[in-house]
């Protein structure tokens, strides 16, 4: 049995939420987990293109990217050979999730 831990209330009774909202995703942050940007991006400069290709053995080109829209919304989504092969995700948490669960190891993120 997981003894309670009641940190997370202890946090909240002083003001300290900031810890209970998810990252949202951004372009420094695609940076930070080692994306590139894609400069030939045909909607650029009002929106921005990131990839990341992920070390998966075979034909397929396998990878992550990472948009961020007009409007300043962040989102990625997995792709198999350009084909949308997941739900766009607008947190970082997610997107780890969804890396570990493709790739077997944490997503680094870099300083």
């Amino acid at each position: 049995m997981v003894p309670m831990n009641y940190t997370h209330l202890e946090a909240l009774s002083k003001g300290a939420t900031a810890d209970f909202f998810p990252v949202v995703l951004k372009p420094e942050l695609f940076l930070k987990c080692g994306f590139i940007e894609n400069m030939d991006y045909p909607l650029l400069p009002q929106a921005r293109e990131f990839k990341l290709l992920l070390p998966i053995p075979g034909a397929n080109k396998t990878e992550l990217a990472g948009y961020m829209k007009s409007n300043g919304e962040c989102f990625a989504r997995a792709s198999v050979n350009n084909i949308a092969a997941s739900q766009n995700i607008f947190n970082l948490h997610n997107l780890q999730n969804l890396f570990f669960s493709i790739v077997g190891s944490e997503l680094e993120i870099k300083k």
